[in-house]
């Protein structure tokens, strides 16, 4: 009976000291400043690290709980990444809002991209933490830079970028291993009226296997697929909704059964909105008609080892992020001139909404119906070679599906970042 006591006591307490830890967290810091409560809405960005630099706001787990809604978005450029800070006003702050950009170029380390975010993140939230207490805690650094280092310095690489990379990995055991190795060149030139691209990648993986027979002798099997691609694009800006461009592909693939895969393809682009609202809202349209050159490794199932393909390209890109969530999609059908049967239709579909408070739904999709393998040996497919998938195969479809539900509840702020273990 005194333990039941006891344990009853000990649990009483317990949660007596969690409402009152509760109570102190949601009406501001332990000094009882009052903060504008802030729901951060970004994805692949370091949002601990940005939680952990940013005290003079308090970050709530829902955006219902939330003064201010902060969305950040990123978009790979022709020399770094680009940040578009969306901050949207709630309750008295309704009808506020503002749009930032934070460029992090390629040569920052990820500490310095951080750094910098912080930096313009503290500057969308602070009109909004002046209206507070917070403010008599706030103050504004200036660093004045040299004056040679603001001045327009003539660029000696005329906005080229280059990159070379490379990546290596080997596993194994007793009775396998394996090796993949892959490396690339790239080049682009980017500015708001023109692209250009170059690309080069390899790709090379060997796979060994041994086993021991009946009469105790060791066998070993090698696999190996390597492949060369190479494209190029260069694109140019019409008007704020079009644009058009050329593109190039060169392929060879043990795989995929091309000794040489030659493409070319001119097209034309709509985007209903302006290009420079891409980072909360994109609706474009694709058309491409281009040539094809194959040489095939083997023999096809069509008894062809080489032919000419003239075909054409039909794309359609949907991507909203918006402060319910966000959708992207893409629609993707070919066909060729030479038999209109042959052809490809893929869809991919990614949701992410919020349902109601607390809970979001998340649901991935991609279905492809196929009738334009013309590529496939004519020869029958080994057991290793399917298994491995070590070579394309037929089929007339192919199909991804993810469905995911999260509930999240309990308390609305998630300010504090505890990174042990």
């Amino acid at each position: 009976m005194t333990k039941c006591v006891i344990a009853a006591v000990s649990i009483l307490f317990l949660f007596t000291n969690l409402s009152i830890a509760q109570n102190q967290q949601e009406t501001g810091d332990q000094n009882g400043i009052q903060k504008i409560k802030v729901f951060l809405d970004c994805f692949r960005c370091n949002s601990d690290y940005i939680q952990d630099e940013i005290k003079f706001v308090d970050f709530v787990r829902d955006k219902e709980d939330s003064q201010v809604h902060l969305i950040i978005t990123r978009e790979r450029s022709g020399s770094g990444t680009e940040f578009t800070l969306q901050v949207i006003g709630r309750e008295e702050f309704t009808g506020e809002g503002k749009s930032l950009t934070y460029f992090s170029y390629g040569s920052d380390t990820d500490d310095e991209e951080r750094r910098g975010l912080v930096r313009y993140v503290k500057a969308a939230l602070f009109n909004y933490a002046s209206t507070t207490e917070a403010i008599n805690s706030l103050d504004i650094l200036y660093t004045p830079q040299d004056e040679t280092e603001t001045e327009v310095q003539e660029d000696p690489w005329n906005s080229w970028i280059f990159e070379l990379d490379g990546r290596t990995s080997m596993n194994g055991e007793e009775s396998r291993k394996s090796v993949d190795f892959s490396g690339g060149a790239s080049a682009e030139r980017v500015t708001n009226s023109l692209k250009t691209e170059f690309n080069y990648n390899y790709d090379y993986n060997r796979r060994k296997f041994s086993d021991i027979d009946s009469e105790g002798n060791e066998e070993e099997s090698v696999y190996i697929t390597r492949s060369h691609r190479f494209w190029g694009n260069q694109v140019m800006a019409l008007t704020e909704n079009w644009s058009a461009g050329i593109f190039t592909r060169a392929t060879n693939s043990t795989r995929n059964n091309y000794d040489l895969n030659l493409q070319g393809s001119a097209g034309v682009e709509y985007n209903i909105f302006p290009y420079e609202e891409y980072s909360e809202r994109e609706i474009s349209f694709v058309y491409t008609v281009g040539a094809e050159y194959r040489d095939y490794t083997e023999t096809t199932i069509y008894l062809e080892d080489e032919e000419m393909l003239y075909g054409q390209e039909i794309r359609s890109r949907v991507e909203f992020t918006q402060p319910w969530g966000s959708i992207s999609g893409r629609a993707d059908f070919r066909t060729l001139f030479n038999d209109l049967q042959k052809n490809r239709l893929n869809i991919d579909m990614r949701i992410n909404f919020r349902i109601f408070r607390g809970l979001e739904l998340s649901l991935n999709g991609e279905y492809s119906i196929i009738n334009d393998q013309l590529n496939i040996p004519a020869g029958d497919i080994s057991d290793a070679e399917q298994l491995l998938d070590l070579r394309e195969q037929f089929t007339s479809y192919s199909y991804e599906l993810f469905i995911g539900l999260e509930y999240t509840f309990g308390s609305i702020f998630n300010q504090a970042v505890n990174p042990r273990f």
